[in-house]
């Protein structure tokens, strides 16, 4: 078996993550190209050896015994619009573009459709992984279809949208797919009307502060960002996961339940059920600012967890999660669910 150029082994994975946390890689490979995907792929399959597949490590903590597995960081770029007419634009992304790059693109367009989902962390190949989304817009609303290696049947495949099980933070790849595909392409269908309104109270805020009634594209982007620099910190300055938890989702008796309890928690209509607050949830329990573990609560946003100079280890994280999650429960009745995927 032909050697896989630029393989590395034994890199330490706590580096090329935000959280700054995990042990090291058996093998780590960086891949630009579908050919080089296939390379990769081919020779860990030769060598009975597990993919990981990686971007920009924003929504994953690393075990600190590491990953016995080839980390295939995935780097592959492409931004083209291949259809196009009055009303809207598709749009192919490579899987390694810089997700908030490609917003930051589409929005001086002046297209629709992505402009909330601003300063999330990540690439693009990854945003269907775990159907990212922020302010009322997930990459579910837009994606038409995606390229990818199947691991299984040694062969790229499109997979659309339909194909994908999305739901809120998750999609097949998380699920049953887990393991299988290679991200290599996605493609977007973005409009060129004017935005729909956002309903979020936050960002609806912003607007009206600075008496904005019908917002451009670009003016809910500076909203989002705005919101998020005053509430999130910088994950390349504080080690960090961004929200750590997902925003629990109840339905419609659970939340009148709640409602008699704590009448000011906050929800919002999710598809027929309602959403939850995780991040108003772990300020009732008083997390917020504290320190844990090694590890302390944004002061900002509780839902942001950080690590003071990349210091605390796995295991500590670990003790974390378990005093949140038990916390919550035991205050709410509520299980909170960590958003990024652990790894090891």
């Amino acid at each position: 078996m032909q050697q896989l150029k630029n393989l590395q082994e034994q890199v330490e994975l706590a580096p090329y993550t935000t959280m700054k946390v995990g042990g090291p890689a058996d093998y780590l490979v960086v891949v630009r190209t579908a050919a080089e995907v296939k390379a990769a792929c081919d020779w860990a399959a030769a060598q009975n050896v597990p993919v990981f597949v990686l971007g920009e490590g924003s929504n994953i903590v690393v075990s600190g015994e590491g990953v016995h597995k080839l980390v295939m960081k995935v780097e592959l770029a492409g931004f083209e619009a291949i259809t196009e007419d009055d009303t809207a634009v598709t749009l192919r992304v490579g899987a390694g573009e810089h997700w908030d790059g490609v917003v930051e693109r589409t929005v001086e367009q002046g297209w629709a459709g992505i402009e909330a989902m601003s300063m999330i962390p990540g690439t693009a190949g990854a945003a269907p992984v775990q159907n990212a989304g922020a302010y009322g817009q997930e990459i579910a609303n837009t994606l038409v279809e995606l390229e990818a290696y199947d691991m299984n049947e040694h062969r790229f495949v499109t997979l659309k949208r339909a194909d994908c099980g999305f739901a809120y933070r998750h999609s097949r790849f998380k699920g049953d797919w887990a393991g299988r595909f290679v991200i290599t392409r996605v493609t977007l269908r973005l409009s060129k009307q004017p935005p729909a309104e956002p309903t979020y109270a936050s960002l609806r805020r912003w607007l009206d502060e600075n008496a904005i009634a019908k917002p451009t594209v670009a003016q809910i982007r500076e909203g989002v960002m705005a919101i998020r620099a005053r509430i999130l910190p910088d994950p390349s300055v504080v080690p960090n996961s961004g929200s750590f938890f997902k925003n629990p989702i109840v339905d419609g008796a659970r939340l009148a339940e709640l409602k008699k309890r704590f009448p000011d928690i906050p929800s919002y209509e999710y598809e027929d059920k309602f959403k939850l607050s995780a991040g108003w949830i772990l300020d009732q329990c008083g997390f917020k600012g504290q320190e844990h573990f090694g590890f302390k609560f944004w002061t900002g946003h509780a839902l942001v967890i950080t690590n003071p100079g990349g210091s605390a280890g796995y295991d500590d994280l670990l003790k974390l999660v378990d005093l949140i999650v038990r916390t919550a429960q035991d205050k709410f009745g509520i299980t909170l669910e960590p958003e990024p995927l652990f790894v090891g």
